[in-house]
This record gives C-alpha cells, structure tokens and sequence, in this order.
C-alpha cells in the first residue's frame, strides 16, 4: 500500500512538472506570437508613416512652389503700381515747376528727380526758354573785388547773383573780342537775381573779368 503511495505521488510531482513545463512553453510561444504581431504593426506603421510624410513633403513643396508664384506675382503687381505711382508724381511734380516757371523751381525738380527721362529735354528747354535775355556784366573788378556770389542749383550750368544791380550791355568795356566793340546798356540784371554765365572774358594784365550771362527778363 505504501508502495502505491509512493507511486501516486511520484506521478503527481512528474505532473506538475510537466504542467509547469507546458505552461513555460505557452508562454514562450505566446511571447514569440506577440512579438511577432509587434513587429507586423511596427512595421505596418513605420510603413503607413513613411506614405504620410512622403505625401506631406509632396504637399508641402507644392505649396512652397505655389507661395513663391504668389509672391512673386505680388512683387510684379506692386513693382508696376509703384512705377505707375512714380509716373504719375513725376508728371505732377513736372506741372507743377512748369507752372511756377522759376529757375528754383526747376531746380527742386531736377534735385528730385535727378534720372528722369521723361522730362529731361524739357527740363532744358524750359530753363533756356525762361533765359532768354543774354548780355554782357563784369564779375569782377580791376582790383580784384568779386561782384556776384556763387549760387548751387541743380541744373546744367554755372549761376550767379551779383550784389548790386547791374547794368548789362553788348560787350565787355576795356575788353577786345567780347561782344561788340563799343558797348551800350542793353538791360539791367536786379540784385541777387540768379543769372547763368555762359562766357567768360579776361582782360590782359589786369584782374577785370567780364562774362556773357543768360537771364531772365
């Protein structure tokens, strides 16, 4: 009877084992099943991601290219309204020294506008039109004293203003070969109204210089 007992008990432990054993290796399998599922979804997943942002960097370069035709459409847009904006000033801006007709006038424009080819050749013809008296007027005396004061204009030429009123005539006095040979009073130039010179003459051994000016009648 003992000796069944024994046995029972041995089948018993051998049992357990075995149980434990099977158990050890439904878990073993189930481990290698679930790790075999996570490495499908893993991969799934990476696969799904990588398609998503390859179509998010195709969506995004389109929209950067898109972006760049707007801006560079905007940029042409404003270009021309800003050159429009600029035409059209300068048209004003030109009337409005035309209408005031004076040699600052035309100056301020051109300090303005220093490139503009639109109003270039009248801009010189306007200042020639506005001096269209010349004659002749000393600059400075035999004993060196200066009679005008320089004055800076933005325009073609040399401009000057004398001090004094001063009469202008057809030639230099004391000076040959400028203008005619016995000069007579032909207008006079107020004090500080602007002139421009257009030639100078000298007078042999002496500091008298005499100059044919334009200016405004």
């Amino acid at each position: 009877m003992s000796k069944i007992k024994e046995r029972i008990e041995e089948i018993n432990k051998i049992t357990k084992k075995s149980r434990r054993i099977n158990n050890i290796l439904w878990i073993v399998v189930a481990i290698f099943v679930l790790a075999s599922i996570g490495l499908g979804v893993w991969a799934s997943i990476e696969k799904n991601r990588a398609e998503v942002a390859e179509n998010d960097a195709l969506e995004a370069k389109e929209l950067l290219v898109k972006a760049n035709e707007q801006l560079q459409n905007s940029e042409m847009e404003i270009e021309r309204k800003l050159d429009s904006m600029v035409k059209v000033n300068v048209g004003d801006l030109w009337q409005g020294a035309r209408t005031i007709n004076t040699l600052k006038g035309y100056a301020a424009y051109k300090k303005q506008n220093p490139n503009d080819s639109i109003h270039g050749e009248d801009l010189i013809r306007a200042v020639d039109n506005l001096l269209n008296k010349e004659g002749y007027v000393q600059l400075v005396e035999t004993n060196g004293n200066l009679l005008f004061d320089k004055v800076d204009l933005a325009l073609d030429g040399y401009f000057v203003k004398f001090k004094t009123d001063k009469n202008v005539r057809n030639g230099a006095i004391g000076i040959d070969n400028c203008g005619a040979a016995s000069p007579t009073k032909t207008g006079v130039v107020l004090k500080d109204k602007t002139v421009r010179v257009k030639e100078k003459c000298e007078a042999p051994g002496s500091k008298s210089v005499w100059a044919l000016i334009e200016y405004a009648q």
